[in-house]
Formats: structure tokens, C-alpha cells, sequence
């Protein structure tokens, strides 16, 4: 059974004395989410955190996580944060999802709730905010980032980070992810090469994953789960993601590589 990471643990009220976080940045924003969009059930935020990330917290501790997080939920303001009405298209456009995206996007919805019925868990709907980081993955690097599941990680990373620093009031920092999708070291040996080389030279910020976490839903190619062992859940993806040899390779790269040394 994993436990909370407090090395790569994030408080966001810092300097400040009393909880104490051990979840890291998407683990926090996917338990808000998902509580937000279930009426706050401690039984929805227990299996979140049991079945992404094999996480099993006392009840004292989940309803502190329910308690902070609530009140930071009543703080938000407009509708960027609420789960997407697919069918209101003026609130997507006037929250920033491009009206030329929603085939896609919606598709990619569609892929996240079929794999979550699979492996029977409550899945997050997407908001207009994830939709808008989804399609901004898709509008600029859709020619070097090919699968819909990276470009989602990959968004879901770009939401988690905006949506902290607005509520800290602190810089939106996306540098490190814009740099490693410029420089696509996932490509092969010579852009690997090239890019910790740019690395090691203080030239760029290297990506930094271990911080925040990866993305809200990780959910494969629906064409390769028939290919895990039994019970090969989320946790093992999210497991995946979080320990491998090679963090700069595209989430689905690492999956492939190395999902046959990972068992439930």
C-alpha cells in the first residue's frame, strides 16, 4: 500500500502552522475536483486516492484534506473550474475551448469514462479549464505529441499548475513543460542527447513532474489495456508515471516500456 510522499509534498499555505500536506499537487486538485463534482462524499475521496494511487488515508486526515480543500472551493470565482456542459457551446468558447476541438476533446472524454467503468471507479469530468489546457496541447503540439492520453497528462499538468498559482497567488510556472515539448527529447537518443545537454547547462529548466504529479485521469489507449494483467488499475499507471528510469519520454512511451515490470 503506497503512503503519502512528504519529500515531493506540497503545503499551499506556507509558513503557516497546523495541517500539513503529504499529497502532492494533482492529488490535491483531483481529491477537489472529484468531491466538488460528488457532494463532498468522504467515500468518493477515499476511492480516488485508493484506486489512482493506492493511497489509504485515516478518516481524521481525509476530512482535514475535505475540510481545507471545501474552503478553497467556495473561494473560486466565475466558472473556469465547473465540469464542462458539452452542450453550451457559448460557456466552451467563452471559457477558452476552441469550437474546432470539441470533436477531439469530447472523444477523449468519452475514452476516460470507458476506462474508468472498466476498472470500476468514479471517473472526474472534465472542466472548462482542462478542456482549455487539453486544447492547447492539441492546437500547438499535436504534430510531435500524437496521442490523445499524452496530450491530456500533458494538459492536465499545465491545469494543476495554473489553477494553484491562482489560488496561492504565486508565478505560473510552465516553462520547464514548454521547453520539453519544444525540444522533444521522447523523439530518440540525438533529441535526448540535446536536450539534457541544454540541461546540464543551465540553458533550460528541466521538466519537473515529481513536484505536482501527472495528470488528473491517467487513462491508456483503450486499444492496450486488454494487454495488462488482471487488475492492472489506474495506481499502476499513476506507479508508472511516477518511478520511471526515463522521465522524459512521453507518459505512453514510458507505459509501453515499462508496464511489464509492474504488477497490482
Amino acid at each position: 500500500m503506497a503512503t503519502q510522499n512528504r519529500k515531493n509534498s506540497n503545503n499551499w499555505e506556507s509558513g503557516k502552522r497546523g495541517f500539513q500536506s503529504g499529497l502532492n499537487d494533482c492529488q490535491q486538485i483531483g481529491l477537489l475536483l472529484i468531491w466538488s463534482q460528488n457532494q463532498w462524499k468522504n467515500a468518493v475521496g477515499r476511492q480516488f486516492l485508493e484506486s489512482r494511487y493506492r493511497i489509504a488515508l485515516p478518516t481524521r486526515t481525509l476530512t482535514a484534506y475535505k475540510t481545507r480543500l471545501k474552503a478553497l472551493w467556495d473561494r473560486k470565482l466565475g466558472t473556469l473550474d465547473d465540469p464542462a456542459d458539452w452542450a453550451d457551446f457559448k460557456a466552451l468558447f467563452n471559457n477558452g475551448v476552441p469550437e474546432r476541438h470539441l470533436n477531439k476533446l469530447h472523444g477523449r472524454w468519452r475514452d476516460i469514462q470507458k476506462i474508468c467503468l472498466d476498472v470500476g471507479v468514479t471517473p472526474i469530468r472534465p472542466t472548462y479549464r482542462a478542456l482549455k489546457w487539453w486544447a492547447y496541447v492539441s492546437e500547438y503540439y499535436e504534430n510531435s505529441v500524437l496521442a490523445p492520453s499524452d496530450r491530456q497528462i500533458i494538459g492536465d499538468q499545465f491545469l494543476v499548475r495554473e489553477l494553484i498559482s491562482e489560488r496561492t497567488q504565486t508565478a505560473f510556472i510552465n516553462e520547464d513543460i514548454e521547453m520539453w515539448l519544444i525540444h522533444q527529447p521522447w523523439r530518440g537518443q540525438t533529441e535526448m542527447r540535446k536536450y539534457l545537454d541544454l540541461v546540464a547547462e543551465k540553458k533550460i529548466r528541466p521538466i519537473n513532474w515529481s513536484r505536482n504529479g501527472w495528470g488528473l485521469e491517467i487513462a491508456d489507449s483503450l486499444e492496450r489495456t486488454d494487454q495488462y494483467p488482471k487488475d492492472y488499475g489506474l495506481s499502476m499507471l499513476n506507479w508508472l508515471l511516477a518511478t520511471s528510469p526515463e522521465p522524459y519520454l512521453l507518459p505512453s512511451q514510458i507505459i509501453e516500456r515499462y508496464s511489464i515490470f509492474a504488477r497490482p
